[in-house]
């Protein structure tokens, strides 16, 4: 929660996005849930659609239907999180299995608001847990950074897709 993954769809959306926001429960109007959905047309006149779910496990019944034949799945993990590990590990393990031809990559928002976050250390982390990706702090409020986040993920999935699988 709170990772920045609407600001990110809203960022890279040509078109106005078809966001829903929810309460996560009753009596609790700041804690909300949100999906998102926009499309954006890449360099190359390619459409990219574009689907932001929650990562809340209790709302993972979205999960497979915006697998379906998903290129990437990009991660946001907000750094102040103090369960981000588990957080992170746990959602590459899910999305790994709903979307298994897909590419990934984690990036880490709100690290400036959490001094003891060290990306070197939160990568090493995952690559103990056996995940080699490409993972990149990212300013959700920065356009460019944004963008540079997505050809990270769609230069792996390009890349995954020229070289067979062993």
């Amino acid at each position: 929660m709170e990772s920045g993954k609407t600001t990110v769809i809203e960022s890279l959306s040509d078109v106005a996005p078809v966001s829903t926001r929810m309460p996560v429960g009753i009596g609790q109007a700041e804690a909300k849930f949100t999906l998102d959905y926009t499309t954006a047309r890449l360099d190359d006149g390619e459409l990219l659609h574009i689907h932001g779910v929650p990562g809340q496990r209790h709302l993972d019944f979205m999960w497979p239907m915006v697998c379906d034949g998903a290129t990437g799945v990009l991660v946001l993990v907000n750094a102040c999180d103090p369960q981000r590990l588990a957080y992170t590990t746990s959602m590459l393990d899910e999305f790994s299995h709903l979307a298994p031809g897909a590419s990934f990559t984690v990036g880490v928002t709100r690290s400036d608001l959490a001094p003891e976050f060290r990306l070197d250390a939160f990568r090493a982390a995952l690559v103990a847990e056996g995940f080699r990706l490409p993972v990149v702090k990212v300013d959700t409020h920065e356009p460019a950074q944004i963008r540079f986040l997505v050809k990270i993920l769609l230069s792996g999935s390009r890349a995954s897709r020229a070289w067979p699988s062993a």
